[in-house]
């Protein structure tokens, strides 16, 4: 038969079934408490009579040098143990600390006790014969309870920890069920954002797939997708191999190598920023293009800039064919059309209306699939702490229900009450 145990009543289930256990040891904790209060107290009492004893012996016996020497020394004796006695502290011996603390203790003071006495008796010798074997007699008996309560550490220390520990391993469990439960309504929070953002990313692309269809968006694209494919063509006729060499050639002018007119020098730097736009934004026969390039072959000549052999050839040659063939002028005059044929687009409110639309609908439309990501990636690691908390607390559970059975000799199994909507 197996006992099925929740956390919260795992520590009055212990103490229910380990009864007659608890109880010898609470007994016997309560007893060897008592014995050692009254045992210090009775000490006292005995210190204080002796003390009292030796000082009217100091006052009496001035002419007995021994007799004096003696008292003195008991009286010092009881000073010492007076103090020693009354500031001991002893803990309350209910927990397993404070039982350890009890043990230790009582154990030291009646050492202590001991030893304080052991230093003076040849200095009292062979006088206060009764009164020494009083004081011995208390003594040697706060040493065997010193000894006892130590050993009924010993012996009821284990108890009191396993209900200690099987506190703790509860307090645990409720713990791990709270943040699972925090972190299971995280998780369902997460799921209903990503279904309700689900109907608002089919809205954005249905309305971005009718702005499609409309002939000045079909237009624009059309036109936009063409100019891409001409930068693509310029950069791979016109701007191949040159990068490195511009970006050297625009290094020296400014360290004042090579000298560039103003014009040349910011159309060379706009050109390195943004080739294709500074390209189509060029009048007839991009003369800044290649004015720039006049200044690249005429540095190479000059060998202001040094180049390998192969690459400087290769180099030349496409200089060569922008300045002297104008192999970029096709590229050019349909770049430049396709600009103004945009232009003339957006001239048109209506048109214009529709584009802002569009894009705003982009915008929007990125915005959600954004965010369904970031929900997505959320919602992963949220169950994957789900997943580890649960299992942290499974564990936890078996580990605790072993502990049970290991203190009460019984099946225990501790019911987690684990969540089940949605895990």
């Amino acid at each position: 038969m197996e006992d099925a145990v929740s956390p919260n009543n795992l520590e009055p289930w212990l103490r229910q079934t380990l009864r007659a256990q608890i109880t010898t040891a609470e007994k016997a904790i309560q007893k060897i408490k008592a014995d050692v209060d009254a045992q210090v107290t009775s000490l006292q009492e005995i210190v204080k009579d002796l003390q009292e004893k030796s000082e009217r012996d100091s006052a009496e016996k001035r002419n007995d040098r021994a007799a004096y020497k003696a008292a003195r020394a008991v009286g010092r004796m009881c000073e010492e143990l007076h103090g020693l006695l009354s500031d001991a502290v002893i803990t309350n011996p209910t927990s397993y600390e404070g039982l350890k603390q009890f043990g230790e203790g009582a154990s030291k003071l009646a050492t202590d006790t001991a030893r304080i006495r052991d230093s003076w008796i040849r200095h009292i010798r062979p006088y206060y014969i009764l009164d020494m074997m009083s004081l011995n007699a208390a003594v040697e008996k706060f040493c065997r309870l010193g000894d006892q309560a130590w050993n009924i550490f010993s012996k009821e220390g284990h108890l009191l920890r396993s209900l200690e520990e099987a506190r703790t391993k509860a307090q645990k469990i409720e713990d791990l069920n709270i943040s699972l439960h925090g972190a299971i309504d995280e998780r369902d929070q997460v799921t209903d954002e990503i279904k309700k953002l689900g109907p608002q990313i089919q809205e954005a692309e249905r309305l971005i797939e009718s702005l499609s269809v409309d002939p000045k968006i079909a237009g624009l694209k059309k036109i936009d997708s063409r100019l891409r494919e001409l930068r693509g063509e310029l950069l791979a006729s016109g701007f191949r191999r040159l990068g490195r060499p511009l970006r050297k050639l625009e290094a020296m002018a400014g360290r004042g190598e090579y000298p560039l007119v103003s014009e040349t020098r910011e159309s060379l730097s706009a050109y390195l920023k943004r080739p294709f736009t500074t390209f189509i934004s060029e009048g007839e026969g991009y003369p800044g293009l290649k004015a720039i390039l006049r200044s690249l072959r005429d540095a190479l000549q000059r060998k202001k800039l040094v180049l390998k052999h192969r690459e400087e050839r290769k180099v030349l040659e496409r200089i060569n064919n922008v300045t002297e063939k104008d192999a970029l002028l096709r590229i050019h005059h349909e770049a430049t059309a396709l600009v103004a044929e945009r232009r003339r687009y957006l001239q048109d409110p209506e048109c214009l209306q529709v584009v802002h639309s569009y894009k705003s609908n982009k915008r929007n439309l990125k915005d959600l699939q954004s965010k369904h990501a970031d929900l997505e990636n959320r919602s992963k690691q949220v169950s994957d702490k789900v997943d580890s908390l649960k299992g942290s607390l499974i564990q936890l559970g078996k580990e605790t229900g072993l502990f049970a059975e290991r203190l009460t000799k019984r099946r225990v199994k501790v019911e987690l009450g684990l969540p089940t909507r949605g895990s």
